[in-house]
């Protein structure tokens, strides 16, 4: 996907959280029948259910923080990365991503249902990924933790899980995105995250695992 940057709102930076504890299924929709003016206890348990776009719409705020988290990793960890092909990999990564999620902020304006500041993660899912990042950073920390051969394993791992997780969020928002355009875009976000997986599991088994 050729992503255009310029002139894209840049949110804050946070840091990268590299795994996804669980991705938010997506459900059908429900339709209000329309034989009766009153609002049964039924129909108001219904209409009180988030809409298809909400949904969607927590489903894309998921995959943005996730790329807005990945371009990050080439700026906190590259001291660490000793190897021209590990830098390779991770650069590509970080730059797509950070491409990425500047254009979902112009999308945002482009389409006007589309919000990317969702966070409906339940509290104790929220409390794990919070612990789940501090012992991930004080691993792979900048000056301390993992050095050599086991730092570059350990982050290609990581990338691994979140590139595999955007390539399917990615293809779940392409198949049921009712607007032909997002849907587009998204199924070629998918291929990228996609290929990221293969260039990576490829690496991994040069490197590491013959």
């Amino acid at each position: 996907m050729n992503i255009n940057t310029e002139n894209s709102r840049v949110r804050p930076a946070h840091l990268p959280g590299l795994l996804i504890a669980m991705m938010i299924a997506l459900s059908g929709c429900s339709t209000l029948g329309s034989g009766s003016l009153g609002s049964s206890p039924a129909s108001s348990s219904v209409a009180a259910q988030p809409s298809v776009r909400d949904r969607l719409n927590d489903d894309y705020s998921e995959l943005y923080s996730t790329a807005d988290g990945l371009s990050q990793v080439d700026r906190i960890f590259y001291v660490k990365i000793e190897s021209d092909d590990v830098q390779h990999v991770v650069r590509d990564i970080t730059d797509y991503s950070g491409q990425l999620a500047q254009r979902m902020t112009t999308l945002t304006g482009e389409f006007p249902a589309l919000a990317i500041d969702h966070d409906n993660t339940p509290p104790i899912i929220q409390a794990a990924h919070d612990a789940q990042k501090k012992a991930t950073l004080k691993r792979f920390a900048p000056v301390v933790g993992d050095t050599g051969k086991v730092f570059e394993r350990g982050i290609l791992i990581r990338l691994l899980g979140a590139v595999d997780q955007q390539h399917y969020l990615a293809a779940t928002l392409a198949e049921r995105e009712p607007d032909a355009a997002l849907a587009k875009i998204m199924a070629n976000v998918s291929k990228r995250y996609a290929g990221f997986y293969e260039e990576i599991d490829t690496l991994l088994k040069k490197r590491f695992y013959r």
